[in-house]
């Protein structure tokens, strides 16, 4: 499934609808959806500029979104932005009960991102001891990564409608848990709460960063191709930022961390064309497990930790 030139637009727009609740699109928003937005090519016509500051009529947007996975992909999109930071405020809220309705989201859709932006409270056991050989620890970093960015590109090939933001999200979990450990292995300890803080500040895990990615998976010209290649990027940049952070004593700021992310993302691209086989194998081989998990996950058989523990078993 794809979305016309026409619903991409329309999904984008409820995207700055949302980051603009409050009637104000401030500096610091504008500034994350700028970044955002900035890393893909838009429809032809379109501006950032006219983007973010073409006055918005929810009603008139929402009738361009014709199709009911369109609607359900950009009702998922929308949710994110408003939850992914475990913060819905009382605004936000309102607005996706108004967009839920005037979308005809259907319940079990709505029941299930609930359930997927549910706060998970949860501490994972990290790598306890730290690695003293340097040569030993890089390469014990270069593996976590490598295995996080082809899990990660796994889960990005499937372009579920309505499911795959759980991916995103479980992609995020892995990014998580591989800064936690690659901490470990410097012999320095991150809750996940001190590990999503500090990925946010470079860009990764935000609401408007997972709420792009899905939508991405299903505009013209992108796809599960995307999907694959941006999940591998992203987590094989995480690894090479997160091994800087603590190489440096945890003293790199957020804009330091995110020119490095840009440019290590621009390398994890290159080492995908290498695993790109490697990948393909794999989803062709776990496609039926990948989707039925996700379709399990979406009827609350399972937990995100449980999905998150099945997916990183398939791949050895």
């Amino acid at each position: 499934m794809s979305l016309t030139r026409e619903e991409s637009i329309a999904s984008l727009r409820l995207l700055v609808c949302m980051a603009k609740v409050d009637g104000v699109l401030h500096d610091d928003e504008r500034a994350v959806l700028e970044q955002t937005f900035g890393e893909i090519d838009l429809p032809d016509g379109v501006t950032m500029q006219w983007l973010l500051d073409e006055p918005i009529e929810v009603g008139a947007v929402i009738a361009q979104l014709v199709g009911e996975e369109a609607r359900d992909q950009a009702y998922a999109a929308v949710y994110a932005l408003a939850c992914a930071d475990d913060d819905c405020s009382d605004d936000e809220r309102a607005l996706l009960i108004q967009m839920r309705d005037a979308l005809g989201i259907d319940a079990s859709l709505d029941a299930h991102l609930g359930r997927l932006f549910m706060p998970r409270h949860q501490v994972r056991a990290g790598i306890a001891t730290p690695t003293l050989d340097a040569l030993a620890r890089d390469a014990e970093v270069s593996a976590a990564t490598r295995k996080c960015a082809i899990v990660s590109a796994l889960l990005g090939a499937f372009p579920i409608p309505g499911l795959s933001i759980a991916t995103d999200l479980i992609i995020v979990g892995l990014q998580v848990g591989l800064a936690r450990d690659i901490g470990g292995l410097w012999g320095q300890q991150l809750d996940t709460a001190q590990a999503k803080g500090v990925l946010a500040g470079f860009g990764v895990g935000t609401g408007a960063r997972i709420a792009l990615s899905n939508l991405l998976k299903v505009f013209p010209g992108w796809g599960s191709a995307f999907g694959a290649a941006s999940a591998y990027a992203s987590s094989y940049a995480v690894g090479q930022v997160m091994n800087a952070y603590f190489q440096e004593g945890r003293g790199l700021l957020a804009d330091d961390l995110a020119a490095r992310f840009k440019a290590a993302k621009a390398d994890g691209k290159r080492a995908f064309a290498g695993d790109s086989e490697l990948i393909e194998h794999q989803r062709a081989a776990h496609q039926t497990e990948v989707e039925a998990l996700e379709r399990r996950l979406a009827a609350g058989e399972i937990t995100a930790d449980e999905f998150e523990d099945r997916i990183k078993a398939l791949v050895a």
